[in-house]
This record gives C-alpha cells, structure tokens and sequence, in this order.
C-alpha cells in the first residue's frame, strides 16, 4: 500500500473503530501515531521498532517474544529490507482488534478498495492478501492462488467479477483457510498456523 493510498483510505471512522476496539484511548491517539507511521514511511514501509511501538499499544497484553517471532515473521515472508509494510500493521490490528468478525472484515475491505469505487476486483484482492494468507497459512500445503480464487468465487454472486463489502464478508467467511485465520485472536494461535 503506497503512501498517498493509505492516506486517502484512512478515515475519521477507522480511527474511531481502533480507538474502540483495540488499547488505543482515544481516536486522537490513533490519529497521531497515524501520522508517526505516514511521516516515517515514504515508500509504504515501516521499520520494524514503529510497528513493534504499535502494536503494542493497541495490545498491551501480547507477549513481547510472540511479537518478536510474529515480526521476524513478517519480514521473512515480505523477503524485504527489513521493513515492514504499512499495510501489515493495519491487517493485524483489523484481525486482532474486539470488533465482530464481520466488522473487521468491513474494515479490511476499505484497505483492499485501493481505488474507493466501493468494490474490489481479483487484482486488489490478490496485492493485500498474498501477505495475509502467507502470515496465516505458510505451511506449503497451500496454494494461495487458488485460496483466493475460491474466496473470490464464493463472494462474487452475481459473477460481475467484482466484490462489494458484503460479497467480500461472505467469500472470506465462507472458505476454510481464510475463515481458520479470521478465528485466531491470539499470537499464539497465530504462530501455530505457520
């Protein structure tokens, strides 16, 4: 996710539904390690200190070596600098977060819309949850091309080959390995899955 992307994505009410469903106190505070993360990532990566910095203020409570494991984890699978993307943090804290599964998702999908038209079509799907699936389902067992085909295909109904919000919650919900990784709450269950 570019920069200039996540800016425009990122509305009042995202702020407001992590200030609610995660450690954060206030939408204020969300707001300004927002602008932390936007300020610090140029190219839509950031180091692994900030993202360790908030994660764990939205979860307090997670065990500090999980999160490291979780972090190299992250880094391995992006096969990068080092850095992690922007993104990443944001899946975490939607997968992690107290809200409803459904309303997580709701909050996923506003990332995966990287245009704003209201829908996501296979290729924005396939950029955002290439990493998602790879942090949820690294066992080699899994195709995640065919994952997300099949997740695809179950939410897109009306075959317009486009998923609104609602299509999306249902493909996602309805397919065994992305429902799997929607029921894990904890690192540790996470980490189990790899």
């Amino acid at each position: 996710m570019g920069n200039t992307q996540a800016r425009n994505r990122l509305k009042a009410q995202d702020f407001h539904f992590i200030a609610k469903n995660t450690a954060f106190l206030t939408n204020d505070v969300v707001s300004d390690y927002y602008k932390e993360v936007m300020e610090s990532a140029s190219i839509g990566k950031i180091d692994p200190e900030l993202f360790k910095k908030i994660f764990r203020l939205a979860f307090p409570e997670r065990p500090e070596e999980k999160l490291d494991a979780l972090i190299e984890k992250i880094r391995n699978v992006e096969k990068t600098d080092g850095s992690i993307p922007i993104h990443s943090i944001a899946m975490l804290i939607y997968l992690f977060c107290d809200g409803k599964t459904e309303d997580n998702l709701g909050q996923m999908f506003n990332l995966f819309d990287t245009d704003g038209n209201g829908t996501i079509s296979i290729a924005e799907l396939l950029n955002m949850m290439a990493f998602f699936i790879e942090i949820g389902m690294d066992t080699g067992n899994v195709d995640m091309a065919m994952v997300m085909s099949e997740v695809f295909m179950k939410g897109d109904k009306n075959k317009d080959e486009l998923l609104n919000k609602q299509e999306f919650i249902s493909g996602m919900t309805q397919h065994p390995v992305t429902s799997k990784i929607l029921q894990v709450k904890t690192i540790d269950a996470l980490l189990l899955t790899f």
